[in-house]
């Protein structure tokens, strides 16, 4: 076999491999086109042509519809001759053609894959690499699509969708191939509407070797473009067909047979049977996580020590992409202490469908939580006790309806809950956010992430938070140790460091007695693995710089001899025409100039570009870094690439292609290691983003877009201020991002562009106000810039009803926007001080107002949201703090920051949220108990504002200012809010009366719990419905404690019917609003008394999936949903009288089985029960 044969061989085999078809195709075999005949009959013509293409460019106007139908109903007829069979059967990662019949689209067709057919556009032809939902680019069209993709039918037509095609098939070969990619084309020939001259300037940037022609004849190899794309060595000749090579790959065991297996048939594990996914729905979820199926839990082959040893080397080497599932079958990597815990932990949320949030494994760079949560996926997988699927590290975010999709689908079929294993190394916050999406849809789900170690929310005492006077608030972490979260610890010592020792010993590595002691000293987990695994012994900070400076210098040598030389001048291309110039290099005529050379050579900016991207957490795609370099680079890349290990190649289940280090601590390490500066990687991530090209036919702007955003996530202001890299160069990248959202089309990726630059503005505006810079035209610049940004983007926005999401994240940004530039005008004095003349107070006031709409909007999009309050809150107190506003304006403000405030439970918050609110709540209520609330502040108040001077005095003698309501407080604050009907027309009033009545009538806060029991007789719950009424008649924006409120009062005083269309509204509000107590059983129904409540219930219906069922309860006479698994196979069984609790969430009632006060999921005694139950616990 030659050497260029076994070449084209392994390139098909590795990928990606594109076919270009040309109009010849159904001639190579016979030399006669089989659709000549039907076309030309259609079209009555006496003479045959040469070929169909001829006739259907000499059709009159009113013969072409006929024409194109014969040609339709012809191609579908034919059947393909073997060897085309074999040509089209073939796995490619896509296929253009310039044919236009069906046939060639019609082979494409397997069992293992679909088709996806397609035309060129401007601008906004799509690219795929995908096998198993395969490309197919009609680049003339074809004559059996609609009109306007029928091919042309003039000369003028055609020279126009001429330059289409070049446009798409030059994105082929720039975009598609990759520098490692084939571009094979067949059938095509020189009087091809994409003409030698089109394919020629299309395929001339190729890689060496790139594009192979099959079936060429004398007349193609004589043509002059043809000629001179061979002697530029893009392009190889093959006088054979591609299927006789194929073949001939085949016979010799080069190529396996037919299409890739692991697209046939998709399966996952459920108990003992095999649960089948079906293509499509495989096809949808692999872009956002990937199923654990059977093909990855597959045992392997028996091996030899020397094999199994090979093997234990490569899963050493691998990048940290997707995890190396054939690893894991095969026991290779080392099972830390705290995997243990961790897989209870998933056994334990699984059994609790109350659980409230994700499990995290935390811990430093390098300590095992990526290898632990795909073992965990994989373990977990193999037991086939629910469905698992995996989400890796990568640049885009997973779409939350397509894992709810996947997720009910599971349910469904196997009646247990799903395992989410995200290994995203994102914030607590993305997790608990995808968590409530799918439990507020009802999904089953455990849930798995993997973030960094953070003392503040991690640590045993929690975060703490300054208040006013220097005075410490503290706000305990949510996340408890070994119960919502497990951490990786850095260090290896005792037992675990005994079995790691051995777990060596089995690949016959044995610890020297210096690296012994060094480990046992050290504790490291990743001193020991860089110690101990094999050519890791290097000190491991040196070892990497070295070997990057090392990767560096033979890359540049290798660019310097590889690349071709161009002479400059007439007389030097005379010298290299004959020869006397061989091997020489263009040397820098000075020592400085060659310096300067090395340092902007474009090798070394792309491997600092990964490593840069890659210390984020993210891999850079393939097509975006090979902008970075320019078309020479490319051509050379994969064999410049093939000796360097410290950049890996990685390719996901699509057919994309990205670039990395091997892991993100050893780029962590690299990029620290060059001492750059934060300004020089702030230009290279802004080098990036400009260079980004959007793809206007994906929902999401295309895997580039994404990177972008995840990017900008991982250096963006979402992170603490004290954490924050950038925050000098924002404005740079601000500006960055705006040269990119001008070429978006896409409205909603340029309303989310658009959100994060004018978030990057504001934030370096804030930075420079904190640090008092000098350049206070250039703030004030910026901000300017921001509010002109968001204010179009949101009418935008608006016009267009964007997601609720978007529009609230747009409107914080131009709440806080304009609170910035508020600052920035009342802090413009020396020093960044108050200026000596203030600002008019209208024009203050007129500001904040602008401001309040904003923050009202943004509750409208979601009412549970805390960052609206925040913002109101800080440019409230900065405000108040500049004496720049009078007593009752003052006034309403920090009245309306309260009333907004109490709101809120912060038991809902993340953590970081809940640390802002406990914050702002003690500087808001610092500044009404400071000016507001003592007894002549109160009367000057009601002079002009009664309503506001009751809200105050509410919540002064309730204890809510302080959080610390009291009993008699509460009752006292009531009776003072009803005593003039006008306090509870005002929405602030209001507001507080429905928390004040709850808190009255049953000692705890609305929401405050789970299961709690409801000691109201007939008159309370009364009470409570025309407060409620109220509410929702004088409160612009009713909460959903309101709503939920208003449906019990009606459950309980017997108003069913409306009560259920009541839960109905809540139902929706809550789902549109992802509140995530949504499916958390809040309250239990009771006596007056506070003990729980027995129906009799009869089964009516049980679904087949024993996940939920009907019941008709005697006591209300109308049927209620329970939940079959909870009482059993024994007492869910269709007409069975069972007895239940009648418990209430945000979607309904529905029953459960009735337990006992203090067991697990049991009701929590509110009321003259609870004290009952408390003396008895006190006599025993």
């Amino acid at each position: 076999m030659s050497v260029g044969k076994q070449a084209l061989f392994e390139r098909l085999d590795r990928g990606p491999s594109f076919l270009f078809l040309g109009q010849s195709y159904l001639s190579i075999e016979t030399g006669h086109d089989p659709l000549v005949g039907p076309i030309a009959r259609s079209l009555g013509m006496d003479n045959l042509p040469e070929t169909a293409y001829q006739a259907i460019l000499g059709a009159a106007p009113d013969s072409r519809e006929a024409a194109a139908e014969a040609l339709s109903d012809a191609g579908r007829a034919l059947v393909l001759p073997p060897s085309l069979k074999t040509t089209l059967e073939f796995p490619w990662n896509g296929v253009l053609s310039s044919a236009v019949d069906p046939s060639w689209r019609l082979g494409l067709k397997q069992d293992w894959r679909t088709v996806q057919e397609t035309v060129p556009q401007r601008d906004r032809t799509r690219l795929s690499r995908d096998m198993a939902d395969v490309q197919a680019l009609m680049l003339f069209g074809g004559v059996d699509q609609p009109v306007d993709e029928r091919p042309p039918a003039t000369k003028m037509e055609l020279s126009r969708r001429r330059a289409l095609a070049a446009e798409a098939l030059s994105r082929i070969v720039t975009d598609g191939l990759t520098p490692r990619g084939l571009l094979v084309v067949e059938g095509w020939s020189l009087n091809d509407w994409l003409d030698p001259e089109t394919l020629y300037s299309q395929i001339c940037d190729a890689v060496a070797n790139q594009v192979h022609l099959f079936s060429t004849t004398d007349e193609i190899l004589a043509d002059e473009f043809i000629r001179e794309a061979i002697n530029l060595k893009v392009l190889v000749p093959h006088r054979e067909t591609f299927a006789s090579l194929v073949e001939e790959a085949r016979s010799t065991g080069r190529l396996s047979d037919g299409g890739p297996t692991t697209t046939s048939t998709h399966a996952v594990r459920v108990g003992d049977r095999r649960l089948p996914i079906d293509r499509s729905r495989w096809q949808r979820i692999l872009p956002h996580a990937r199923p654990v199926d059977v093909d990855l839990l597959d045992d392997p082959p028996a091996e030899s020590k020397h094999r199994r040893f090979q093997k234990f080397r490569e899963f050493l080497g691998a990048s940290d992409g997707s995890p190396t599932w054939w690893a894991h079958a095969r026991g290779l990597p080392f099972q830390r202490n705290f995997e243990k815990i961790l897989t209870d932990l998933v056994e334990d949320a699984a059994a609790s469908p109350e659980r409230q949030g994700p499990l995290l494994v935390v811990g430093q760079s390098g300590t095992g939580k990526s290898v632990a949560l795909a073992r965990l996926a994989f373990q977990i997988a193999r037991t086939g006790r629910r469905v698992v699927l995996h989400i890796p590290r990568k640049s885009t975010r997973p779409e939350f309806q397509a894992l709810d999709d996947f997720c009910l689908w599971a349910e469904e079929q196997s009646g247990a809950n799903t395992l989410i294993v995200w290994d995203g190394m994102l914030e607590p916050e993305e997790y608990q956010r995808l968590f409530d999406y799918l439990r507020s849809r009802g999904r089953k789900v455990v849930m798995v992430g993997s973030c960094y170690w953070d003392a503040d929310q991690f640590g045993d005492g929690g975060g703490r938070k300054r208040g006013r006077a220097d005075k410490q608030v503290r706000t305990a972490s949510r996340y408890r140790r070994d119960k919502d979260f497990v951490e990786a610890p850095a260090t290896i010592a005792g037992k675990e460091l005994e079995r790691f020792t051995r777990y060596l010993a089995d690949f016959g590595i044995v610890l020297k007695g210096a690296d012994e002691a060094i480990v046992a000293r050290d504790r490291s987990f990743l001193s020991a693995l860089y110690r101990l695994l094999p050519d890791a012994h290097a000190p491991l900070s040196r070892g990497l710089v070295l070997e990057l400076r090392r990767s560096e210098e033979r890359l540049g040598h290798a660019a310097r001899t590889r690349v071709n030389y161009e002479p400059s001048t007439i007389m030097a291309a005379a010298l290299e025409e004959a020869g006397l110039l061989h091997g020489l290099e263009a040397l820098p005529r000075t020592s400085e100039e060659g310096a300067a050379a090395w340092q902007d050579d474009p090798y070394e900016r792309l491997l600092s570009l990964i490593l840069l991207i890659h210390s984020h957490g993210l891999r850079t795609p393939l097509e975006l870094a090979l902008r970075t370099i320019g078309r020479d680079g490319v051509r050379n890349l994969p064999d410049l690439l093939s000796g360097i290990d410290i950049i890996r190649w990685d390719e996901d289940e699509q057919g994309n292609y990205t670039l990395g280090g091997r892991n993100q601590l050893e780029a962590t390490l690299l990029t620290g290691a060059r001492r750059w500066g934060e300004e020089r990687e702030a230009a290279q991530i802004s080098e990036v983003i400009e260079l980004v090209r959007p793809d206007s036919r994906a929902r999401n702007g295309g895997p580039e877009i994404e990177f972008v955003m995840a990017l900008l996530t991982a250096i963006g202001p979402q992170k603490n201020r004290e954490q924050r890299k950038y925050g000098a160069h924002y404005l740079l990248i601000a500006d960055s991002i705006a040269k990119l959202r001008m070429l978006v089309t896409n409205p909603v990726i340029h309303a989310r562009l658009t959100h994060k630059e004018v978030n990057m503005r504001r934030e370096w505006a804030v930075w420079d106000q904190r640090r008092q810079g000098p350049d206070v035209d250039l703030r004030r610049r910026a901000l300017e810039a921001a509010q002109e940004a968001v204010d179009e983007a949101l009418r935008e926005a608006e016009d267009l009803g964007h997601r609720r999401d978007i529009r609230l994240n747009l409107y914080v940004e131009q709440a806080s926007v304009r609170g910035s530039q508020l600052y920035e005008l009342l802090h413009s004095g020396p020093g960044g001080g108050i200026p000596q003349t203030l600002p008019s107070e209208e024009y203050i006031s007129g500001e904040l107002r602008e401001l309040k709409r904003s923050v009202q909007s943004a509750l409208e999009c979601e009412a549970t949201n805390y960052y609206p309050v925040d913002v109101l809150c800080w440019a409230t107190r900065d405000t108040f703090k500049a004496g720049a506003l009078s007593d009752e304006t003052a006034a309403t403000l920090v009245g309306d920051c309260l009333s907004a405030l109490t709101v809120i439970d912060p038991e809902t918050l993340e953590p970081g949220q809940a640390g802002l609110y406990h914050s702002k709540f003690v500087d808001i209520a610092s500044l009404a108990s400071d000016h507001f609330l003592a007894g002549q502040q109160l009367k000057k108040l009601e002079a002009y504002d009664e309503p506001l001077a009751a809200f105050f005095y509410a919540l002064k003698v309730s204890g809510f200012i302080n959080n610390e309501p009291n009993q008699e407080g509460v009752q006292r604050a009531l009776e003072h809010l009803r005593r003039n009907p006008l306090r509870l027309q005002d929405e602030r009033c209001v507001r507080l009366a429905v928390d004040l009545l709850w808190f009255a009538r049953t000692g705890e806060r609305f929401l405050s719990g789970e299961r709690q029991t409801l000691p109201l007789d007939q008159a309370a719950w009364q009470e409570c419905l025309e407060l409620t009424e109220l509410a929702s008649a004088y409160d612009a924006m009713p909460s959903l404690r309101v709503h939920f409120m208003r449906a019990l009062a009606l459950f309980h005083l017997g108003s069913i019917d409306r009560a259920m269309e009541a839960f109905r509204d809540l139902d929706r509000l809550s789902l549109e609003q992802r509140d995530r107590r949504r499916v958390i059983n809040v309250y239990v129904s009771s006596w007056e008394d506070g003990a729980p409540r027995v129906f009799r219930a009869r089964v009516l219906r049980v679904d087949a999936n024993f996940q939920g069922g009907r019941c008709w309860v005697e006591g209300y006479q109308r049927e209620l949903p329970f939940d079959p698994s909870g009482f059993g196979p024994d007492q869910a069984v269709e007409g069975r009288t069972l007895d239940a609790y009648i418990s209430f969430n945000m979607i309904g009632p529905r029953l459960e089985p009735p337990r006992e006060p203090g067991e697990r999921r049991g009701p929590t005694l509110l009321g003259p029960a609870a004290h009952r139950q408390s003396k008895v616990r006190g006599a025993r």
